[in-house]
């Protein structure tokens, strides 16, 4: 089922990509996950690179750069997790994406409608969300139940 599976986690908050990733590498060992921690370099590895995915994870508010010993990321972009969804649908890229987030509020929109609205903009791509918690740990069942639903 997920066997050589490729998903890319777009997150740039360490301490959730690192939960993402172990859970991941636990549920779905057969699976090669890789890692970008901002909006640039999502663009790059989803838009520019020769790789596909099986399945992205993204988050949906991040820093504009990479962090390096040189810069500090950049501004927050605040709808980077939507521009990239809007990016694909422009390319007409199908891959799956499942949003993983902290925040239960976009703007002015609860996480609920937000939801809708992303199924409805981009039906191709956009699977639904999970909303993540370091203190609670049933974001795991939610995002296991949904991969399997797609790699099924």
């Amino acid at each position: 089922m997920s066997k050589n599976k490729r998903i890319l986690l777009v997150e740039d908050y360490e301490e959730k990509a690192k939960d993402i990733r172990n859970f991941l590498k636990a549920k779905f060992p057969d699976s090669k996950v890789y890692h970008c921690t901002s909006y640039n370099s999502a663009q790059e590895m989803i838009f520019e690179a020769e790789q596909e995915y099986d399945l992205i994870l993204l988050d949906m508010s991040m820093s504009t750069f990479d962090l390096n010993d040189d810069a500090s990321g950049g501004l927050p972009e605040p709808a980077a997790g939507q521009n990239i969804l809007e990016g694909m649908y422009l390319r007409n890229i199908s891959t799956p994406v499942i949003v993983v987030t902290m925040y239960n509020v976009f703007g002015r929109k609860e996480l609920a409608t937000f939801d809708i609205e992303l199924k409805e903009q981009y039906p191709d791509n956009y699977r639904s969300y999970v909303y993540y918690s370091a203190q609670k740990g049933d974001w795991r069942n939610r995002l296991e139940q949904q991969i399997k639903s797609i790699f099924s």
